[in-house]
């Protein structure tokens, strides 16, 4: 796709000049004297990048920011400013800027500050369309699977949802376990059956009975089971090694009978739904550290798949952000966006919770973001909150190089928006040191909504 670039200048020759420099077959340019003239453009066609003088007559680029701000969001407008405005400069990307040029221009670096503007698109463009592209290779059922591990599990997932048999899902919390239980019955030969899912987390045996068993009583005080209410479906059960021991005997007894009885009945039923569990860790790994009982010893030959967890599908990561954004989007009637910078944030984050973590976190960010574009200032500030950025990295700058000095900045600049003073007074640094710092790693600025 040709990269589209409208030039906004009151000088002929630097017209002439720019159009020169970004005359390419990857490139569509065109030219205009003023801001009201590409105001007028605009209307007719799009543009992805507006690259603008500051210093015009009549509307200036100040202003002309403010409207595509305003009237058209999803263009990227680059501000040109000359030798002794270096804090103009600064205040265009407090504006919402994606970048600014020096003048006297330098041909090279006009063509590497646009070309990455236009790759920054491209990025973000290609993570919209990933999850389409995704769904012609191995998706599942919505299932991301472009990892290794998510491959394989996709595959085994296939040959369980054919049978019929207890299988059982193991991984750290967080990691899907539940979701891929309902994928699982989607694709069974239950599908059109009922389809529950039931933590164990912290249930007693007595919670056990009723729970999975039910009641039978003359009062209102009678219930089914969720062994009764799924027939014909199919139940997850999860956490089991959080059972008590004495619940853990009675769900083997009745696991491996495949016949249950309601509390104060007399009569034995049939299980007849499909039984799937999840583990933390394999299930013979648990009956050695003596968090499984006996009476689910059985569970060592079962059918056990593996989930991964987030920190080893990293090339899941873009398709799990853009199927979060298009859910979100759907369910609150806004086109959601990310930018560049807060995908790398995100495959440099770690989350313990994995993906139900990170899904999390997005939600928090997709919240904030009444725009409908999550950026890297808002991302770093839930992450702040949320305890998955290390605070020890918060401490005067002269103390910390690199990754470190980076996210320094970035906090400072998130925690004054558009306020370029308050925030190198914080850092301790001169206004044009904190510039050189956010053009060194690419940070941007929002101002206050």
């Amino acid at each position: 796709m040709l990269g589209r670039i409208l030039i906004v200048d009151d000088e002929p020759s630097v017209l002439h000049v720019l159009k020169h420099v970004l005359a390419s077959p990857d490139y569509v340019v065109c030219a205009v004297d003023s801001c009201a003239a590409a105001l007028e453009v605009l209307a007719r066609e799009p543009y992805e990048v507006v690259l603008c003088d500051i210093r015009m007559p009549g509307m200036d680029g100040y202003e002309l920011l403010r409207e595509l701000r305003r009237s058209h969001p999803g263009t990227d407008v680059v501000l040109m400013t000359g030798y002794g405005t270096l804090d103009g400069a600064v205040d265009a990307m407090a504006l919402g800027a994606a970048d600014y040029l020096m003048k006297p221009l330098k041909p090279k670096e006009v063509l590497a500050r646009i070309g990455a503007v236009l790759e920054r698109r491209r990025l973000e463009a290609e993570l919209f369309s990933l999850r389409t592209q995704l769904r012609s290779r191995q998706q599942l059922q919505n299932v991301i699977a472009i990892s290794a591990g998510m491959t394989t599990l996709v595959s085994a997932l296939r040959r369980v949802a054919l049978g019929d048999e207890l299988a059982v899902l193991y991984g750290e919390p967080g990691s899907g376990r539940a979701f891929l239980g309902r994928t699982l019955h989607h694709l069974s030969p239950r599908r059109d059956g009922p389809f529950a899912y039931q933590s164990l987390l912290g249930v007693s045996a007595a919670e056990l009975q009723t729970t999975l068993f039910g009641r039978r009583a003359a009062d209102r005080t009678s219930r089914r089971g969720q062994f009764e209410r799924t027939g014909g479906g199919t139940l997850v059960l999860g956490n089991v090694e959080s059972l008590d021991p004495e619940a853990q005997v009675a769900l083997g007894r009745a696991l491996t009978d495949g016949s249950f009885q309601p509390m104060d009945s007399t009569t034995v039923l049939k299980l007849d739904t499909r039984i799937m569990l999840t583990l933390s860790r394999p299930a013979a790994e648990l009956l050695a550290a003596g968090q499984l009982q006996p009476e689910l010893a059985f569970l060592s030959g079962v059918i056990g798949i593996e989930v991964p967890p987030l920190r080893d599908r990293c090339e899941d990561l873009p398709g799990l952000i853009a199927d979060f954004l298009t859910s979100f989007g759907n369910e609150n009637g806004v086109a959601m966006q990310i930018s560049a910078d807060a995908i790398e944030r995100l495959r440099a984050t770690t989350f313990p919770g994995n993906v139900a973590q990170l899904f999390s976190v997005l939600r928090q960010c997709a919240t904030l973001s009444p725009r409908g574009r999550i950026e890297d200032s808002t991302l770093d500030l839930t992450l702040r909150q949320t305890g998955l950025a290390a605070s020890s990295f918060w401490a005067p700058m002269a103390e910390h190089l690199g990754d470190r000095e980076k996210l320094l900045v970035m906090r400072a600049v998130a925690d004054h928006p558009g306020r370029l003073d308050s925030a190198a007074q914080e850092l301790g640094i001169s206004r044009t040191t904190l510039w050189r710092r956010m053009r060194k790693y690419g940070i941007r600025l929002q101002l206050e909504h």
